[in-house]
C-alpha cells in the first residue's frame, strides 16, 4: 500500500512524486520504460526562467539568447534579448536528475512496467502493471496520471478524451556553422505548423517539425532542403516521432484521480512546448494532494481545486495560442511573408529586446502587443478572407 501511485517517469510525474516524497508520503512511479529518459522525441529547450524557477539540473549543451524566424520566402526576423533566455538541455539527462531527485526523498521507481488496468475501490485505487512476466498489484489512496498523450486511461475512466493534436518528428544531424536556433515557417513544407534546426554540441544539432500528418515524409523533405542549403552535413537520419496535444483534456480529476503533463493537454499550442507548463500544474497537483491528505478527503469534488487552479493559471494563456494557432493555419505563404515583413516595419525586434516583462514561456503579451501595433483593418483588408476580423479581435478580448 502506497499513499501514492504515479504512473509515468517524465519531468511532470517524477516532480509531482519529488514534492510529494519530500512530505513525507510514500509514493511509488510507474513506468513502462526501461528507465527515465529513454526513446524522448524532445528538443529539450527550457526556459531560463523554468530552469532557475524548479532548480533543475541537466546537461546544458548551450546557452540561447536570439533565435532566427524563417519566413517562406526565405527573409529572416533575428530576435535578440541580453543574457540566456533559454537552455538547449540533453533531454534525457533531465529526466534522470529529476527522477533521482524524488528517489533521494524516498520515492520508490518501478521500470519496465506498463499499466494494464486502474481500478477504483471504495476506500483505495488500485493499478496493475506487468513487470518480468508477471502481473503486480499496487494500492494507494491516490493515483497521478503523467504517463505523456495518447494513453487511453483518461477515457476510461471518464476523464474525456483529446482530438486536437499534432505530430512531430525530429533526428539529430550534423551541422555546418549553425550556431543559434532557426525556425522555419512554411505552409507547404510544415502545414499550419513550423520546422526548426537547432544547434547542440559538437558540430551536432537536433532538426524537426510539426505537422498534422504524414510526419516522416515531410522531415524528410525538410532535411534534403537544409542539406542543399549547406546547412546540415547529410539528410539521412534516424527518425523520432511523437503526438503532442493541443488541447486540454475535459476533465483532469475523479475520485483519486489526478491527471498532469501531457496527458492533461498542458502544453503551449503556439510551440507545443510542454515541461514548464507540466512543471507548473505538477507544484499545483503536489499542494492540493498535500491538503486532501491533511483532511482524508479523496473525492472529485475536492480533488477538482487542482483542475481549477491549474486552468486559473495558465487558460488565458493557452486559449491565445489556441487562437493563434487557429489564425495561423488560415493563412497561405503570400500572406505569411507579408505578416513577417509588417512585423519587421513595425519593430518586432525592437519590442522583444527592451520588453520589460517579456517572457520565453508567455506568449499573449507578446501577441497581444504585436496585434496592438497592427492595424487590425489593414489585416483584415490582405489577408485571406477566411481569416476573418473577428478572429483577429478575439486574441485581445
Amino acid at each position: 500500500m502506497y499513499d501514492v501511485i504515479v504512473i509515468g517517469a517524465g519531468p511532470s510525474g517524477s516532480y509531482t512524486a519529488s514534492e510529494l516524497a519530500s512530505f513525507g508520503y510514500k509514493v511509488i512511479v510507474l513506468e513502462r520504460k526501461k528507465d527515465a529518459g529513454e526513446n524522448i522525441c524532445c528538443t529539450g529547450i527550457i526556459s531560463a526562467e523554468c530552469f532557475n524557477a524548479f532548480n533543475l539540473d541537466a546537461t546544458v549543451f548551450r546557452q540561447a539568447s536570439s533565435a532566427k524566424f524563417f519566413a517562406p520566402c526565405g527573409e529572416f526576423i533575428r530576435l535578440y534579448r541580453e543574457g540566456p533566455q533559454a537552455y538547449i538541455v540533453d533531454r534525457a539527462s533531465l529526466d534522470k536528475s529529476l527522477k533521482e531527485r524524488a528517489q533521494g526523498y524516498g520515492a520508490d521507481y518501478l521500470f519496465s512496467a506498463p499499466v494494464r488496468a486502474i481500478t477504483p475501490e471504495v476506500d483505495y485505487i488500485s493499478v496493475t502493471v506487468a513487470h518480468r512476466g508477471k502481473q503486480k498489484t499496487f494500492a494507494a489512496q491516490i493515483v497521478v496520471l503523467a504517463c505523456g498523450f495518447g494513453s487511453k486511461f483518461p477515457e476510461k475512466l471518464g476523464l474525456g478524451k483529446i482530438n486536437n493534436f499534432v505530430f512531430g518528428a525530429q533526428a539529430e544531424v550534423d551541422v555546418i556553422n549553425i550556431d543559434e536556433v532557426e525556425v522555419y515557417f512554411d505552409q507547404k513544407s510544415f502545414p499550419g505548423f513550423f520546422g526548426w534546426l537547432v544547434p547542440t554540441s559538437a558540430n551536432k544539432g537536433l532538426a524537426g517539425l510539426l505537422v498534422p500528418e504524414a510526419p516522416d515524409s515531410y522531415l524528410r523533405n525538410f532535411l534534403r532542403r537544409l542539406q542543399t542549403e549547406g546547412k546540415i552535413a547529410s539528410a539521412e537520419a534516424d527518425v523520432k516521432f511523437g503526438m503532442i496535444p493541443l488541447s486540454s483534456l475535459p476533465r483532469t480529476f475523479g475520485d483519486r484521480i489526478v491527471v498532469l503533463g501531457e496527458a492533461a493537454g498542458q502544453v503551449k499550442p503556439t510551440t507545443g512546448g510542454g515541461i514548464y507548463c507540466g512543471l507548473l500544474c505538477s507544484d499545483i497537483a503536489a499542494d492540493c494532494l498535500h491538503q486532501a491528505f491533511l483532511l482524508a478527503d479523496f473525492s472529485a469534488a475536492k480533488l477538482s481545486l487542482y483542475d481549477k487552479q491549474w486552468r486559473a493559471k495558465l487558460a488565458h494563456e493557452l486559449k491565445t495560442g489556441y487562437r493563434a494557432r487557429r489564425f495561423y493555419k488560415k493563412l497561405s505563404n503570400r500572406h505569411v511573408d507579408w505578416l513577417f515583413r509588417l512585423a519587421k516595419d513595425n519593430g518586432i525586434s525592437k519590442l522583444v529586446a527592451e520588453q520589460q516583462d517579456f517572457s520565453f514561456d508567455w506568449h499573449r503579451p507578446i501577441i497581444l502587443k504585436m496585434l496592438k501595433r497592427l492595424p487590425a483593418t489593414l489585416l483584415f483588408g490582405r489577408l485571406a478572407p477566411k481569416a476573418r476580423l473577428n478572429d483577429l479581435d478575439s486574441f485581445i478580448h
